[in-house]
């Protein structure tokens, strides 16, 4: 009895030990391919046209990424809808890590205030991976404008029928310069009409030449035509301090809008799904990048700060802005087909 017992103790051993045998090529080459990332060229969707803030951070930022990860990162433009059309594809890419989603306050905390059907859920379609930048915006005018004090511009339109409201641009439907004017109409109760435009790079150029008369820009855009003179800067918005190289231009706070003095930020996501450790790989390289000498070179003087957090403090500060923005948008009745 004891020798059958034996038997069986062996042959279940060797069953074991063949099965083993078997399976160890698989699990070698399962944990070669989770530690193998990347495997190929990462693509980096922005949901803005080339020319703006955005597509202008993201190249310099996926030139770092690329170094660190040693393959290319290519920047792909995917604008249009609110950001839909870019969330759409990402959606139906692998969760990877291959494929990455840079945003900013719009796509990421106001769309689903302001998309009755919006088509994705920032917080279970994608997984946040961390926050880049928060960014300072000018409230500008040409540099002929009867307006030279954001007093003499909410006085005007207040002061305006509803026929003659003051044109204001934006880069696109639903974006934070467009909620933010939208707030300061419900503030002020002036008469502003919404103008938007496919990017910053054609709002601004209409601006400079009489088509509308106020936009509010982050500053990175905006700036350079200030201080060559062809734009105007009533007010600086999301700081709590003037911009270094716009020393003169006073703050909303210092003008008694403190409410309205919201910063604006940018952040990536990938596919729900996406392995932790390829998510770290990435967030390492992402973190480095956004801290990286040349960003601070770049943007530093123009009111761009770098804002990186871990993946889970993202994730409560998408959800934390949703909230904010989404009790803004209600209020202020803006609801998009």
């Amino acid at each position: 009895m004891a020798q059958e017992l034996h038997l069986g103790t062996n042959m279940i051993s060797r069953r074991a030990l063949l099965q083993s045998s078997v399976a160890l090529p698989f699990a070698t080459n399962a944990l070669a391919q989770a530690t193998s990332f990347p495997r190929k060229a990462i693509t980096w969707v922005v949901p803005y046209p080339a020319g703006g803030f955005g597509d202008a951070v993201s190249r310099v930022l996926t030139q770092h990424v690329a170094s660190t990860l040693k393959q290319p990162v290519i920047v792909d433009n995917r604008p249009g809808a609110g950001a839909q059309i870019a969330a759409a594809y990402v959606k139906q890419q692998p969760a990877d890590g291959h494929t990455l989603f840079y945003g900013d306050i719009g796509p990421f905390a106001m769309n689903a205030a302001l998309y009755p059907k919006l088509s994705y859920d920032t917080l279970k379609d994608f997984a946040p991976l961390t926050r880049l930048l928060t960014s300072s915006l000018v409230l500008v005018v040409p540099a002929n404008s009867p307006y030279r004090t954001l007093d003499d511009l909410i006085k005007a339109a207040k002061a305006v029928k509803e026929d003659k409201s003051l044109m204001y641009g934006s880069f696109g439907i639903g974006s934070q310069p467009h909620i933010w004017v939208e707030m300061l109409k419900r503030e002020t109760k002036g008469k502003f009409q919404h103008v938007a435009y496919k990017g910053a790079a054609p709002a601004v150029q209409d601006l400079m030449g009489g088509h509308i008369e106020m936009m509010l820009d982050v500053a990175a855009n905006s700036m350079p035509y200030v201080l060559e003179g062809k734009l105007r800067a009533l007010a600086v918005v999301g700081s709590e301090k003037r911009l270094e190289k716009l020393p003169h231009v006073q703050t909303l706070s210092e003008l008694g809008y403190p409410a309205l003095n919201i910063p604006g930020w940018t952040g990536v996501v990938v596919r729900t799904g996406t392995p932790t450790d390829v998510m770290t790989q990435l967030h390492s390289a992402v973190a480095q990048a956004v801290q990286s000498d040349e960003i601070k070179r770049r943007f530093g003087d123009l009111g761009v700060v770098p804002a990186p957090q871990s993946s889970a403090d993202f994730a409560r500060f998408i959800q934390t802005e949703t909230d904010r923005w989404g009790s803004v948008i209600r209020s202020a009745g803006v609801v998009l087909e």
